[in-house]
């Protein structure tokens, strides 16, 4: 057969046309699946079939190896078009997700990889089961009676410092929090990972309460009632050890002594100094997650990923290297330093962080006005880079921190935010590159150089070796903190050095632009404590117009009515303006801006300058 170049080049190019414009087409049409399903039926899937193989048949007309290279492009763009059609479609985003918007139906499996049973052939799912929800039952009575000494054997670090630092700030507003009626739908293993010389188990855990917040000191902060809603708790163990029971027996796991009733700060046994939530013994809560942070995926599954893999080739298999621990320390470190921020006192946390950094904190604060948080919890921490620079292992630590601020409390007019705000920060963990193996965890309120316990929090020297303890000479210190630009202008500078190269709206990869203005514009309409049938409608269309399933979204608007939505924006300017913009556009809907809709607008204006 002639070949004839110019009529089958045309042939092939309509053929592309219609293929691709199929394509795009075939997995609309709404409907509630998030796998793209309804709308498209059998027969649009056989279309697509039959065009892309009469296309195979055209392309092999073509002489080789021209037909092999076409065929390449044409795979490429066809992979290309599926990728942005699954980020432009609503059904793929956060709303869309959370099981924590249809939790009356939402039934959680247990995963449980081959791998890990394997590894860990006594392992007991029932029992395992049974110590997470002894552990949720009395983390809800330690945080109402803001007293964790009961629960600290089996709580990480990072966990307790969250916790303690949370009771501070209740402790300056004269708050509690009254918790009732705990009811525990029920509790399902949703993966298992491994990090290192660890196993992360990652549990979801669907509940309902009576849940209230009360301060005699700022009446205004008054709120709550009952409460469902769904939580993902992440909990450590070394990899094949034998589990103990710390939950549900008073002995030493390793001794067996018995612990003390008061736990303290560090959890030690008395007779035998072992730590007992170090992971050696039994699952170690690690993590709280809320259902948009946790199915964002931004951290749970990169410490077995390509990431974890190449930061383990740049520092070598240290045995004591877990990235899980790492963010533990973090945290630890990070929430030492808003505690320091709000009482003006650098000196709280000078032994975790480096000179630099603590004359850095010293300098912010004597610009900051005074304040104290109402609300102060981690969305996440996650490792996300590593640079070496001075002789240094450097790993870059994203942080999403959301928060509520009172303002000015020393005035006779502080300043509320009404509205708890997300915001983005950037940890740098450092580490000499021929670190000694350390003898005790400054995290852990023990010398890492010998071992010896530290029982001034504020000293920076052991009072037994005489050991600087904020040295990188044997744990991972804080050596900086930055906001996203500043880190950007920083990685620039140093750019050869870095070895992964991701951004920080990166770790939100499931949200979207339309996401952050689908959140916000519904904490715009119930700002003022009431939904109007025009702005029921403005959410409709938007859902209409970005392809989201309404049944779907009716949590995150309860979410919104009761003050549980966080203020979220990405960190690039001009999305930030269009986000802003729909927010004001929702604000006028009734031709009135409340006083309520107001102050949001002027947050978010101010918290985006």
């Amino acid at each position: 057969m002639k070949y004839n170049s110019k009529k089958t080049i045309a042939l092939f190019l309509l053929f592309i046309v219609l293929s691709t414009s199929i394509f795009a087409a075939a997995g609309g049409g709404g409907g509630g699946s998030s796998s793209g399903g309804g709308g498209g039926g059998d027969g649009g899937g056989e279309a697509i079939f039959y065009i892309l193989y009469l296309l195979f048949r055209l392309i092999m007309l073509l002489p080789f190896p021209i037909n092999v290279i076409v065929l390449i492009i044409i795979v490429f763009i066809v992979y290309k078009l599926s990728k942005t059609y699954q980020a432009g479609s609503g059904l793929n985003s956060i709303p869309n997700y959370s099981p924590t918007n249809n939790h009356n139906t939402y039934a959680g499996t247990d995963k449980l990889p081959k791998e890990f049973l394997i590894k860990n052939p006594d392992f007991n799912k029932e029992q395992f089961k049974q110590k997470v929800r002894t552990a949720f039952t009395e983390i809800q009575q330690a945080w109402m009676q803001q007293d964790l000494s009961k629960v600290r054997k089996w709580i990480s670090d990072g966990v307790y410092q969250r916790f303690n630092t949370q009771f501070i700030m209740m402790k300056q507003l004269e708050q509690v929090n009254k918790i009732d009626d705990i009811f525990i739908e029920q509790v399902f293993i949703d993966d298992v990972e491994t990090d290192g010389i660890y196993d992360i188990m990652h549990v979801g855990i669907q509940y309902s309460m009576y849940d209230a917040f009360e301060s005699k000191k700022y009446k205004r902060l008054n709120d709550g009632g009952p409460l469902k809603a769904m939580d993902y708790w992440s909990f450590i163990k070394k990899s094949g050890v034998k589990e103990k029971d710390l939950y549900h027996t008073t002995n030493c796991p390793n001794c067996g002594g018995n612990l003390p009733d008061d736990g303290g700060e560090t959890a030690k046994c008395p007779y035998c100094a072992t730590i007992t939530y170090l992971g050696d013994y039994d699952w170690i809560l690690a993590e709280i997650t809320q259902p948009d942070d946790y199915y964002n995926a931004n951290a749970k599954y990169e410490k077995q990923g390509k990431f974890a893999k190449r930061i383990r080739e740049q520092i070598g298999e240290k045995q004591d290297f877990s990235l899980q621990l790492l963010e533990d320390k973090a945290s630890n470190g990070y929430m030492q330093m808003m505690t320091a921020l709000v009482f003006k006192k650098p000196e709280i946390a000078r032994r975790f962080v480096s000179d630099m950094l603590y004359d850095k904190l010293t300098n912010r604060m004597q610009s900051e006005p005074t304040f104290v948080f109402n609300r102060l919890y981690l969305n996440h921490v996650t490792s996300f880079d590593y640079f070496k620079l001075n002789n240094k292992d450097n790993i870059v630590i994203a942080l999403k921190r959301s928060s509520q601020k009172i303002k000015n409390i020393d005035s006779d007019s502080p300043q509320y935010e009404n509205s708890i705000f997300s915001q983005n920060e950037v940890l740098i963990m450092s580490r000499d590159v021929d670190a000694n193996q350390p003898q005790g965890s400054l995290y852990a309120h023990s010398c890492p150089n010998c071992g010896a316990p530290i029982k001034d929090t504020i000293e920076v020297n052991c009072t037994y070796c005489n050991a600087q303890l904020n040295s990188t000479k044997y744990e991972w210190i804080i050596s900086d903190w930055m906001s996203p630009n500043e880190y950007d202008a920083f990685k620039q500078a140093n750019a050869a050095s870095f070895v992964v190269d991701k951004k920080i709206d990166d770790l939100d990869e499931l949200f979207k632009v339309r996401d952050y203005a689908l959140n916000n514009v519904l904490m715009m309409i119930a700002a003022d404590g009431r939904i109007t049938n025009q702005e029921m409608k403005f959410v409709e269309t938007l859902a209409k117009k970005w392809n989201y399933d309404l049944s779907k979204i009716q949590g995150f608007l309860s979410m919104a009515q009761n003050g549980k939505l966080v203020v979220r924006m990405p960190q690039e300017e001009k999305q930030k303006a269009k986000i802003i913009a729909l927010m004001e556009k929702a604000a006028i809907l009734d031709n009135e801006i409340t006083t309520a809709e107001k102050e949001l607008l002027e947050q978010v204006k101010n918290a985006s300058a």
